[in-house]
């Protein structure tokens, strides 16, 4: 029989059923997602029973004169800290032998972030929950433990003035729960990971407790559902079992596992180790009273956090003598410069002024030479090395003129407002101003990405569904009737339009490449070489993300025929798989740009019908 720690209510086998229940959910959730769709509601049922107990044990103590806010916090201490502890160490020491320098460092982020209970706050601003990126993310859980620690730093405060001015504690809650349920509304916040947008659960477990008071109604003790031994198991190891479980899971993930297929395998493990946390770690620390303790237990997980800040300031520790050498991968992730003075000289020479276009580069300020013009947004910069190459080889000089986020498009100038929707558009005029001087442009490559469609990326690497917001100008014109995919179809229609008609040179539409949906530094060889190699991407999910585009472009391209379509697919891509790596080359800097043999591997694929054409 699995011990039972001292408790300060008298114990109840029913709320351990119910915390058996929360922690299976989740886990079976994050597991097999598919099957357990609301699994994640378990973690919703740990807020109202922590708010329901930590109010009990505040209220039945003041009413006994027992409480104590020093002894409130030493116990939080105890039971909180040294599973924590435990867990924190064990993803740090695995980040240190098998992560790279790049995914340590931000894990060191995350170590500190979640040893000092405010890792929902850093996850606002780094990856929704939902997000595919947030599955490599080993202490994403975090946030809701951060959540509750924040809850308790003032909840014995207002329970104790309730208490004290002899205020309705009933009323008194359902009044907290009204406002803190409605500031999720009332301000502007995060409604998944915000404190303030999750604190009304921890309330409403206190307000059962006060309903469950004044009409004198205990939870019964021996429910024949709840108390049943194997909820209880998993009630007791609950704690553990929600720290242990995804930490796991995100590893496996991050090593290329497939985590539906390891599931049981997940399952059991996690609950060896949060086992082995509860009977042999917790209940020693949980029977220890002396404040002594509890301070060795704070300075511990503090000591934690700063150990995190420092492999985080150092870069994830590069220089960890059993890292394997990937430096001629390494090489391809590094992109090159924006802009070269001989670009800048070029375009003075036409506009008068220098432009302020983010890319601008050229391989001669001659005015009299022909050239080839490399035009788009960041991805127009990473084909530029390619072309720039083939160019010299045929006799051309080179020029890139782009923008990020900002692809120049007929009437396509974006921004996240108006006044970086200007902005673009200034930078838009001023590419089109040089394409239209005397110049002698033979033929111009239009590169650019298809996110602008959807305002979002793709996959993991790509912060998964979190908006861009970057919108045309119709959408601050008049929000209320845009649709962003429609704008975008009709400006890509105008431009096309536009060039099909102008005769000074032949336009080339480089189609998109393959979005990895996936971190290419993943195809390195990790420490040890013991995790298999992930570095392709299933054709249908690249033709599902692409297919609307595709048809689109395909499809104006037969009216306007003066128009060449550059497609990469058959570059990256077979009849089952896209890759990241080609005979042995990187092809990607990162999950959507070409690295610099990426860059000239697709030039080369394109050389006949850019240059041989005619």
């Amino acid at each position: 029989m699995i011990p039972i720690v001292n408790h300060s209510l008298k114990y109840n086998p029913s709320l351990d059923g119910l915390r058996g229940i929360a922690i299976l959910s989740v886990l079976l959730f994050h597991i097999y997602p598919q099957y357990f769709h609301y699994g994640y509601l378990g973690v919703d049922l740990f807020f109202v029973l922590s708010g329901y107990l930590i109010t009990n044990i505040i209220y039945t103590k003041l009413e006994n004169n027992t409480f104590s806010f020093k002894e409130f916090y030493r116990n939080r201490v105890r039971r909180i800290f040294p599973a924590v502890i435990v867990v924190l160490l064990f993803a740090l020491i695995i980040g240190w032998l098998f992560l790279f320098p790049s995914e340590l460092e931000n894990l060191g982020k995350h170590i500190k972030s979640s040893a000092f209970f405010y890792q929902n706050f850093r996850l606002i601003n780094e990856v929704g929950y939902w997000d595919k990126a947030a599955q490599l993310k080993p202490l994403l859980h975090f946030w809701s433990l951060s959540v509750e620690e924040q809850f308790y730093i003032f909840w014995p405060l207002i329970i104790f003035t309730v208490y004290k001015f002899r205020l309705n504690l009933l009323y008194s809650l359902l009044v907290l729960l009204i406002v803190s349920f409605s500031l999720r509304y009332a301000i502007e916040i995060d409604t998944f990971y915000h404190s303030l947008a999750r604190f009304w659960e921890l309330i409403l477990g206190g307000l059962l407790f006060a309903i469950a008071s004044k009409y004198k109604y205990e939870i019964p003790k021996n429910n024949s559902i709840l108390s049943n031994k194997f909820l209880v198991f998993f009630g007791l190891i609950s704690f553990p079992l929600y720290l242990w479980h995804y930490v796991i899971i995100s590893y496996m993930y991050i090593f290329g596992l497939d985590v539906t297929q390891y599931g049981l395998f997940i399952i059991i493990l996690s609950t060896i180790l949060s086992y082995i946390v509860y009977r042999y770690i917790e209940l020693y620390f949980r029977k220890q009273n002396s404040f002594k303790i509890a301070s060795i237990l704070f300075i511990s997980l503090l000591s934690i956090g700063i150990t995190g800040k420092y492999v985080y300031k150092h870069n994830g520790l590069p220089n960890r003598s059993h890292l394997i050498d990937n430096a001629k991968w390494q090489k391809q992730f590094i992109r090159t410069p924006a802009k070269n003075n001989i670009g800048m000289i070029l375009s003075a020479k036409i506009l008068g002024y220098k432009p302020n276009n983010d890319y601008i580069k050229s391989t001669s300020t001659n005015l009299s030479k022909k050239y080839i013009a490399i035009i788009g947004d960041s991805h127009a910069h990473t084909a530029y090395l390619g072309f720039k190459k083939l160019a010299k080889k045929y006799g051309y000089e080179a020029l890139l003129l782009s923008n990020s986020s900002c692809p120049p498009y007929l009437g396509g100038a974006m921004g996240k407002n108006l006044q970086d929707l200007n902005q673009c558009q200034k930078k838009i005029d001023d590419i089109y101003k040089i394409l239209n001087s005397t110049l002698d442009i033979k033929k111009v490559i239009f590169a650019t990405r298809l996110g602008y469609m959807y305002d979002t990326g793709f996959g993991i690497e790509t912060v998964g569904n979190k908006k861009w917001n970057y919108h045309y100008k119709k959408y601050f014109i008049k929000k209320d009737n845009y649709n962003q995919k429609e704008t975008f179809f009709e400006i890509i229609g105008n431009t096309f339009k536009y060039f099909n008609g102008f005769k000074k040179y032949n336009l080339y539409y480089l189609m998109e490449n393959p979005e990895l949906g996936f971190n290419p530094k993943n195809c390195m060889l990790r420490p040890f070489d013991i995790f298999p190699s992930t570095c392709r991407l299933k054709v249908e999910d690249f033709l599902n993300r692409q297919k609307e585009y595709r048809d689109f472009i395909y499809k104006i391209s037969k009216k306007n025929q003066n128009i060449s379509i550059l497609d990469p697919k058959d570059l990256y891509c077979d009849d089952k798989y896209c890759y990241a790596v080609k005979n042995g080359k990187m092809l990607y800097a990162d999950d959507d740009h070409h690295s610099v043999d990426g860059s000239i591997i697709q030039a080369e694929y394109f050389e006949h019908k850019v240059f041989n054409a005619n």
